[in-house]
């Protein structure tokens, strides 16, 4: 009697643990759940210990097979040798062996002083040159190196572990390079997966209109070569099937989920109680993520009821981008509400987990932008697990509705403080916070154990019989 060889998929993934970013989950998960639905996951990712979290380790199911590419830092490359040229040395390595970026020393010998008066335009061009590689040279994205030299690695896990289908998890956009390259060259079927919206996406607006186009059609190129293309939202599957004319793939959406089991030891846990109203955010606050009509709203009616002064605490934990962090400080003194700020700065992943757990009320604040309407953070989900009502800055959308559906909590619009301020008003009328009704029949679909199942069942599509 034979036994049928197991089916294998090739998961290239540039965000995966230990690395900390909400990118990473999806990944992750679909890893640890696959073995059960009849794959076997092969995972080729980036190697960046600079970004690792030790205490993500864990996330890496025992046995899982990671093979790890080396990330050549285009911007870190050229500038260093700038500015060796320019008579300017780099900081010593740090204990990890990567150069110290916060201070560039002159060289002593052959005139140190002219060397050190230099340093002001040294930096100033350095600057005006990190510009132009990251908006003209990292074409998708700081990727496209790690992309390359990658490619020989996953041509060599293909064959060595008969690969039956190739994954490839966007962002980072560059590992599409990848997959595609496979596609053509071993005729492996390729599912591809928007975690975020490559053209058009609310955090890419910056880009110049002329890279814009120069990537919708690299994306257009690419994608014409997938056989699956899944997306987060029904949302943006419309709209990236509009944006591929002529695309020979199978569209699908599979939103991300939660995981319920993860945050059970720490609902066990007593809550802590007092007369302190808190309200906490975990995550990054950047580009179009900011949340300002919160801190207007909350000023306002501190204004019209100044015991909340002691009676409400926000907290923020997570990365602020330096022009953000100015503007909330600007709004926190213009009302006197400083002391009811605490940004944290990034913290360990368990500890924003428990911190979830504890608060009395979660604050999600999504990106605005055209295609808003089809972001569903992966934080959402988090929050789901975490079981505390949610109070939601976002435009009319997918998260709205699944907020909403779910009786997860409530949502006023992104940028509209009146409406922020009024929903402020009736959450703190009696000092007490307050707690929604879930539907959690509904919110059952996007347990992470059902998701890898519809995952795992298109996998099975794109095959077919074997």
């Amino acid at each position: 009697m034979t036994t049928e060889r197991r089916k294998t998929v090739l998961v290239i993934a540039g965000e995966f643990p230990p690395i900390k970013t909400i990118g990473r989950i999806r990944s992750a998960k679909l890893v640890v759940h696959l073995p059960v639905n009849g794959w076997r996951p092969i995972v080729l990712t980036v190697d960046r210990p600079e970004l690792y979290d030790a205490g993500l380790e864990g996330e890496i199911p025992p046995g899982a097979q990671v093979y790890r590419a080396p990330y050549p830092d285009l911007e870190e490359t050229i500038i260093a040798r700038l500015k060796a040229l320019l008579g300017r040395t780099a900081s010593p390595a740090a204990p990890d062996g990567r150069p110290d970026r916060s201070a560039v020393q002159p060289r002593e010998e052959g005139g140190g002083r002219e060397a050190a008066s230099s340093g002001g335009w040294v930096d100033k061009g350095s600057h005006l040159l990190k510009a132009l590689i990251r908006h003209w040279l990292q074409i998708p994205d700081g990727y496209a190196g790690w992309a390359r030299g990658a490619l020989p690695l996953a041509r060599e896990i293909c064959r060595k572990h008969q690969v039956d289908l190739v994954y490839t998890s966007l962002p980072p956009f560059s590992a599409a390079r990848i997959g595609y390259r496979l596609r053509r060259e071993l005729g492996i079927p390729w599912v591809v997966d928007y975690r975020d919206l490559w053209y058009g996406d609310v955090l890419r607006e910056w880009l110049h209109p002329l890279r814009s186009r120069l990537e919708l059609a690299m994306e257009r190129r690419l994608m014409k070569a997938a056989d699956v293309i899944i997306t987060v939202s029904e949302q943006k599957t419309a709209f990236v099937r509009d944006l591929i004319p002529g695309a020979n793939a199978r569209f699908e959406t599979l939103t991300n989920g939660y995981d319920s089991e993860l945050y059970e030891p720490l609902l066990a846990e007593p809550r802590v109680t007092d007369d302190i109203v808190d309200f906490t955010y975990t995550g990054r606050l950047f580009k179009n993520r900011r949340g300002y009509a919160f801190a207007e709203a909350l000023g306002q009616l501190v204004g019209d009821r100044p015991d909340l002064k002691e009676r409400v605490r926000v907290h923020i934990l997570g990365g602020v981008a330096p022009e953000i962090r100015a503007e909330y400080q600007e709004i926190l003194d213009r009302y006197d509400i400083s002391r009811m700020y605490d940004f944290r700065g990034d913290v360990a992943y368990r500890e924003a987990m428990r911190a979830q757990v504890q608060t009395d009320y979660l604050l999600l604040i999504v990106d605005t932008g055209e295609t808003s309407s089809g972001v569903i953070p992966g934080k959402l989900f988090e929050y789901v697990a975490a079981g505390r009502p949610i109070l939601a800055l976002t435009d009319p959308g997918a998260t709205q509705e699944i907020i909403e559906r779910g009786g997860l909590g409530w949502v006023v619009p992104t940028e509209s403080v009146i409406q922020c301020r009024e929903m402020l008003a009736r959450l703190l009328a009696d000092g007490q916070p307050r707690e929604p009704i879930r539907d959690e029949h509904y919110l059952g679909q996007f347990n992470r154990k059902r998701l890898a199942q519809r995952f795992a069942a298109i996998l099975d599509q794109t095959i077919g019989p074997r």
